[in-house]
């Protein structure tokens, strides 16, 4: 603060205390965290082995007739108690 004498008259400055005055700009940054994930599905089949053995069983009766007097050559079989028997 001071005085200041002009030709005629006198004049008086006053000066104030600086004001401060703070702009602020902000500036956002992102940063990306990553957080890898890997998920696997799993679809199972399991296939088991089975093993079946089929037995067939059958009889046959024949009856062979040699010495003919007839002369054909021909064997007679009786076919009366052929059978079979499945597995099923």
């Amino acid at each position: 603060m001071g005085r200041r004498e002009n030709r005629n008259r006198e004049e008086e400055v006053i000066t104030c205390p600086t004001e401060t005055v703070v702009n602020t700009h902000t500036r956002e940054k992102v940063i990306k965290h990553i957080h890898p994930k890997e998920i696997i599905n799993v679809h199972r089949t399991v296939i088991k082995h089975k093993h079946c053995y089929p037995v067939y069983e059958r009889d046959v009766c024949e009856t062979i007739v040699e010495g003919d007097d007839r002369g054909c050559g021909k064997h007679h079989r009786d076919r009366c108690c052929r059978r079979n028997r499945g597995w099923w």
